[in-house]
C-alpha cells in the first residue's frame, strides 16, 4: 500500500468461525461451505472489487471465536467539480458514453450494485434486472431507451438465453456483453449464439467499462 490516506470498514461476527483449511480457501470462485444454495462467488466479487479499488481485504478467524473482515480503501482528494465525471479522456467512448443507456442483468445483488455504481460515475444510465423475467420485463417496456446489455449467463427465472433471444429480436444490433465465472465456450453454450464481447467473472471494473465504450463506440 502506497502512503496516503485510508478508510477501513470492519465486518465481524459471533459466529464459528472458520478452521485454518477454509480461511486458506474463503476467495476462491466457486468454494462454498453451504450444503444447499450459495454458489461461492460473493467473497470472489468482494476481492476483486476491493482490489480494483487499490484497497485490500484481510481476514481474522478461529474456530468459535467468529470472523472479522477488515476492507482497507485509499481515500479520495477533494477535486475540482468539472473533473468528477471521472470519464475517460478518449473522446469517442466519452461521448459515445454520454446519455447511454445500459441494462445490467445480474443476479448477484453486490456485482450488480457495484458495476451499476461505476457505469453511472462514468456519465451512463443504468436499468436493473437481478433475474431473467424482471429482464424481459424491462426489454419489452425499454427497448427503444436501451443502448447497450450486459447479461450474466446463470439467471433465477427466464434463462439468459431467453434474454439474449428477446433482445436481438426487439433491438437488432444491440452491443451484448455476456459475463461467466466460466469459460466463454460454456458461455456461447448457454446461449446457443455466438458471444462478440465477453468477459469473466471476477469481473474487473476497469475492463468492463473499458469493453462498454468498446461496444457503445
Amino acid at each position: 500500500m502506497t502512503a496516503g490516506d485510508y478508510v477501513q470498514l470492519e465486518i465481524f461476527d459471533t459466529g464459528r468461525g472458520m478452521t485454518p483449511e477454509v480461511q486458506a480457501r474463503i476467495f476462491d470462485p466457486f468454494f462454498t461451505t453451504k450444503k444447499t444454495g450459495g454458489h461461492g462467488l460473493g467473497l470472489a466479487t468482494v476481492q476483486a472489487i476491493v482490489v480494483q479499488l487499490q484497497g485490500t481485504i484481510h481476514l481474522s478467524s478461529a474456530p468459535g471465536k467468529g470472523t472479522t473482515f477488515r476492507v482497507t480503501l485509499p481515500g479520495l482528494e477533494p477535486v475540482a467539480p468539472a473533473a468528477q465525471s471521472g470519464i475517460a479522456p478518449a473522446e469517442e467512448g466519452r461521448l459515445a458514453c454520454q446519455a447511454a443507456t445500459i441494462l445490467v442483468v445480474e443476479d448477484e445483488d453486490l456485482l450488480r450494485e457495484g458495476i451499476s455504481k461505476m457505469l453511472q460515475r462514468n456519465g451512463m444510465s443504468v436499468l436493473e434486472a437481478s433475474d431473467g423475467f424482471a429482464a424481459l420485463d424491462v426489454i419489452r417496456a425499454r427497448k427503444g431507451d436501451i443502448d447497450a446489455l450486459l447479461l450474466d449467463v446463470t439467471l433465477p427465472g427466464a434463462s439468459s438465453r431467453a434474454v439474449y433471444e428477446e433482445a436481438k429480436r426487439l433491438m437488432p444490433g444491440i452491443p451484448v456483453i455476456v459475463t461467466s465465472a466460466k469459460s466463454v465456450e460454456v458461455a456461447t453454450a448457454s446461449l446457443g449464439a455466438g458471444i462478440e464481447l465477453f468477459l469473466r467473472k471476477p469481473v474487473s471494473l476497469g475492463d468492463l467499462i473499458d469493453m462498454v465504450r468498446q461496444a457503445l463506440s
